[in-house]
């Protein structure tokens, strides 16, 4: 990890003996491992928005399928319901280790990775994971899982931590006596960009000289033709937007330099491969997504700083954002709280920043909770004024007894006393009682029941505790006069 032990051994002057330069391969390859997981450990953290174990344990943390499950819940929820894994909580998995129906949760994973339609040819098997048979392979998968929901929008970027990250030399040891022990080969991490295009691509010769187009566009960084190389029908390339044109430019300039800079700085004597250096196309489609999606966020914000319900549901509707549930009745519920959102975000930062895509799905889903709540509860309080009007009792307190009413408890027992009070005020204001008015008079004769039922049962402390209720709304009630 950063700041402890080192990284892998560098060639020196000195002349090594076949046995050294083994030793030193085999470390090499330890190290460049342990970079893999700690960079998968890393974006699946990002995706679960939990913490996970340390790379040299997250091997075995994976063999029991529930954090492959869960990540699979991430992008194919309908394929991998949180109900349906099991062990979710992993408590039977810390009490007596692996259950065959772990392999339930792993294959659940192979399904949604299936679903979401990433080449087969980067599918570990079940026994690869559960019996951690060849544990590099499923770690291959995620990296290649990663790129292709990057390019799909549906996850963060995975990062390059070669040369990064440090690990202590028992750490390297022990990875690599691991790797030797089951006659592991490392896959070729650094090909995944490379194999991704040949698989998905009709044309594979007609894309690639398109994303070569793009990646010399964008290292030229003329706005317009980097725009046009992004417009060949042929990069397979979607939600291109115009005006964005010059942060596209921007984002997949810093995205290539990184990319080379890493190339460079891993230099592990592979065969050198294009995509070592240039921009595949999954990873074009993958920061195009993300500056769609700031973009789209930025006008989110500023729909808000207008207080404009309408603007914000236009807003929240761009399919860029791809949000679920927004319902073109609930524009006013959206401002509300999205605007609460943002201005606890900016009170704890200390900065006015935009709420995140993950954020306004949150508030969007509480507001929906909110806005079902009000609606149910003022088809409660109708029901209620039509159940006074029709003068049954019984009905009249089963209506005020309707959970979605939110009203203060209601003793059956007086039913008659709530109709009869009830009546009299609803006719005073006209045929018709609020939800506000209807919780201060139910309180206020729930209060007044339970002083009545203390009196006939001669129950003083039930009496008193009663008559200081602040519902009942008695002033200068003196303990000193309780049992006069």
């Amino acid at each position: 990890m950063e700041g402890r032990g080192t990284g892998p051994g560098r060639a020196t002057y000195e002349r090594l003996t076949a046995e050294e330069m083994d030793e030193q391969r085999r470390q090499n390859v330890a190290y460049e491992y342990l970079c893999r997981l700690e960079e998968a450990k890393r974006w699946m953290e990002a995706c679960l928005k939990e913490e996970l174990p340390s790379p040299v344990e997250l091997e075995e943390s994976l063999r029991n399928g529930v954090l492959l499950a869960k990540l699979g819940h991430c992008f194919a929820p309908s394929v991998v319901p949180l109900k349906k894994i099991y062990d979710v909580e992993q408590l039977r998995y810390q009490a007596t280790g692996l259950h065959f129906r772990h392999t339930d949760n792993i294959n659940f994973w192979l399904s949604a990775v299936a679903h979401i339609g990433l080449p087969s040819t980067f599918f570990p098997e079940t026994t690869d994971i559960y019996d951690k048979k060849n544990m590099p392979r499923v770690v291959y998968c995620i990296h290649a899982l990663s790129l292709f929901l990057f390019r799909l929008g549906l996850a963060p970027q995975i990062h390059d931590l070669y040369g990064k990250v440090k690990f202590t030399a028992e750490e390297l040891s022990n990875m690599a006596s691991e790797l030797a022990k089951y006659g592991l080969q490392l896959p070729a991490f650094s090909k995944i960009g490379g194999i991704l295009a040949n698989e998905l691509s009709v044309d594979e010769a007609a894309v690639h000289a398109a994303v070569l187009a793009i990646n010399e566009a964008v290292e030229q960084g003329v706005v317009k033709d980097t725009l046009a190389a992004l417009q060949n029908p042929n990069a397979l390339l979607g939600n291109l937007q115009e005006p964005l044109a010059a942060i596209y430019q921007e984002l997949l300039a810093q995205a290539k330099m990184e990319k080379a800079a890493n190339a460079r700085n891993r230099n592990d004597g592979e065969s050198q491969d294009i995509y070592d250096c240039y921009l595949t196309q999954a990873e074009i489609q993958g920061n195009i997504n993300h500056v769609n999606v700031h973009g789209a966020l930025e006008v989110v914000d500023d729909a808000l700083e207008r207080q404009s319900p309408e603007a914000l549901l236009e807003a929240l509707q761009d399919p860029v954002l791809a949000l679920q549930g927004v319902r073109r009745d609930f524009a006013d519920w959206y401002l509300e709280q999205l605007s609460s959102d943002r201005e606890q975000k900016a009170q704890e930062l200390g900065l006015v920043e935009l709420l995140e895509k993950e954020e306004v799905q949150a508030g969007v889903a509480a507001a929906n909770i909110k806005g079902d709540q009000e609606q149910a509860m003022l088809q409660a309080v109708q029901r209620i004024n039509k159940a006074i009007r029709r003068g049954v009792a019984a009905d009249t307190v089963k209506e005020l007894m309707c959970p979605e009413a939110q009203l203060p408890p209601v003793y059956p027992f007086a039913s008659a006393v709530y109709q009869q009070e009830l009546a009299v005020l609803q006719r005073q204001q006209q045929g018709e009682l609020g939800q506000e008015e209807l919780f201060v008079a139910v309180e206020m004769l729930s209060a007044v029941v339970l002083i009545n039922r203390a009196l006939e049962a001669r129950d003083a402390s039930s009496f008193w505790s009663s008559l200081v209720n602040p519902a009942t709304g008695l002033a200068e009630v003196e303990g000193e006069n309780a049992q006069r």
